[in-house]
């Protein structure tokens, strides 16, 4: 046990415990007449602990004898629920809460308790700041279950994975992360752009602001004037020279946003950046323009386009779609070209100088990419030959150094354990085929997820299959797309005619789940559009009716 909290067993002020046997004397020493509880907020058991000197161990926390209680056992027994980092909630409440102050905001920060135990205590903090809408910090995937809306008040923490569309309608999201500094933990609030960079600054007033638009970093405030400020295709390849200073000035305040832009090349435009197999940020900008210039009306062709950016966008975000294959390539060793010294070195010497920012973010971007770029290709069921493995490692280690913080923590772990173990991928096979579930398995599992779907219809929102396993646990297990569509059609046998299906919050929820939507629906005598347009406006229909008639039962 590493988390305690001081003074009380009802107190919200954490600390971590050293590990090191000559870090925990120095802790002692800073906490003399200190005692350490195990503590509610924690969800402990409310004992009184002690610290606990190790040289074969690490050192830790240790439960006091109870006389009057010799048989009740504490609840904290796993590492998630006691190690480092299981108590970042406290930390991040404080940290809102001295924001809060530091801005002149009255209003309360509070942990969510959910009596039912399906939230995990810490897994969201809410703040209500006077005159705002209520900040919302997510830090365990349970809390995705609480009914809400996520917009720019929601933040992240860092493993969990927001909504794609909140992240392609807005363009950012927040995140926030504890990092350990001594025996406490220091919080940071970030800004995850669409590109998947995510910029860290300290959790402070200066740093962190409250816009109309909600909650805002500098990074934050950077994205949204990129985003607003539109520039019509070709605008870079005029010739300004030839333009009065009269022309100039009556036009620069209204020519870009009245200036229409052409269709037909918006549609050239974004074709080329599917073709070209370009990153989510342009393809992502090509989009938007499209669908502006279409919002009164779209072709057939327009509506297929961007239908298939949209899907791209998605597998993209997901980590699942096809990287451009020559860009790793393109990234070569420096040559070094014989040159006069002084040149050279003048050369050199200026240019970071005048650059070494922003050549410093797109290098760390790029990085990033690759890291993610390698990390999906030692998911790929192709064997790696010596000199692959051993030029990948090289890579992904540069990849890793250069991109710091701008990866997420779960990426940084699997990439530092594929360079100090290296292993080849798995070869392919066809999952679960020796574990087929039995029928009375799959019946089972179509209960337990009945009765999750008309949970989420009563709480009016829609879910995900993944969402599905983390909430129903060893009652869903894993299964095959074929055990999915079987699961789904059992769950819907039992729905009148003259009602929506309920599987259709995972299809509205889960766009990967909309090929198996249709299938459960033929199963059950059922038609569907073929359209995949057409398909998402039923699918918003047969939503809207299942929250009606679920509302009040």
């Amino acid at each position: 046990m590493q988390t305690a909290v001081l003074d009380n067993a009802d107190s919200e002020d954490p600390v971590e415990l050293p590990t090191d046997a000559v870090d925990l004397e120095l802790f002692r020493q800073g906490h003399v007449g200190r005692t350490f509880w195990c503590g509610v907020w924690l969800g402990g058991c409310g004992g009184r602990l002690t610290t606990r000197l190790c040289t074969d161990k690490i050192c830790h926390f240790a439960h006091v004898p109870d006389p009057d209680a010799p048989d009740s056992p504490c609840r904290r027994t796993s590492s998630r629920s006691s190690g480092s980092g299981s108590a970042d909630h406290l930390y991040v409440k404080a940290a809102v809460a001295d924001w809060m102050a530091r801005h002149g905001l009255s209003g309360d920060a509070r942990i969510l308790r959910d009596p039912a135990g399906e939230v995990r205590l810490g897994a969201q903090i809410t703040a209500e700041p006077s005159g705002h809408k209520p900040l919302r910090f997510i830090l365990d995937p349970s809390a995705l279950l609480v009914p809400g809306e996520f917009d720019a008040d929601t933040v992240f923490g860092p493993d969990i994975e927001p909504n794609p569309r909140l992240l392609r309608e807005q363009g950012y999201v927040h995140r926030v992360r504890c990092v350990s500094e001594g025996a406490h933990r220091k919080v940071q609030f970030g800004t995850q752009s669409s590109d998947g960079a995510v910029d860290w600054y300290d959790f402070t007033a200066d740093n962190v602001q409250l816009a109309p638009e909600g909650l805002s970093t500098r990074a934050a405030t950077e994205i949204r004037r990129r985003r607003s400020h539109t520039v019509p295709i070709g605008a870079h390849a005029r010739d300004f020279t030839e333009k009065t200073p009269a022309a100039s000035a009556s036009t620069s305040a209204t020519a870009v946003p009245d200036t229409p832009e052409d269709r037909t090349e918006l549609v050239k435009a974004l074709r080329e950046a599917l073709a070209g197999r370009v990153s989510v940020t342009p393809l992502q900008r090509c989009l938007d323009r499209l669908e502006a210039a279409t919002r009164q009306g779209a072709t057939a062709q327009e509506n297929e386009l961007i239908r298939q950016a949209s899907d791209v966008l998605l597998r993209l975000r997901r980590g699942v779609g096809a990287a451009a294959p020559d860009r790793p390539q393109r990234k070569k060793p420096t040559r070094f070209l014989p040159a006069p010294a002084a040149a050279s070195t003048e050369k050199t010497s200026t240019r970071p100088a005048k650059n070494g920012p922003r050549q410093e973010r797109q290098a760390r971007r790029a990085a990033v990419r690759q890291a993610r770029n390698i990390l999906l290709r030692l998911t790929q069921p192709v064997p790696l030959s010596d000199a692959e493995m051993q030029q990948m490692g090289r890579d992904l280690t540069a990849a890793l150094n250069t991109a710091g913080d701008k990866l997420l923590p779960s990426e940084r772990r699997k990439a530092q354990a594929w360079i100090d173990h290296p292993t080849q991928p798995e070869p392919a096979r066809t999952p679960f085929e020796r574990h087929a579930l039995a029928p009375d398995h799959l019946r089972s599992a179509a209960t337990a997820v009945r009765g999750a779907l008309k949970k989420a219809a009563r709480e009016q929102t829609t879910t995900s299959w993944s969402r599905l396993q983390r909430q129903l646990g060893s009652a869903l297990p894993r299964m095959t797309g074929a055990e999915r569509i079987s699961v789904l059609s059992l769950v819907d046998q039992q729905t009148p005619k003259d009602q929506p299906l309920l599987s259709s919050l995972v299809a509205a929820g889960d766009p990967g789940m909309a090929a198996s939507y249709r299938e459960v629906a033929a199963a059950l005598g059922l038609e569907v559009p073929a359209d995949d347009d057409e398909l998402r406006d039923v699918l918003e229909a047969d939503v809207q009716q299942v929250h009606h008639h679920w509302r009040h039962q």
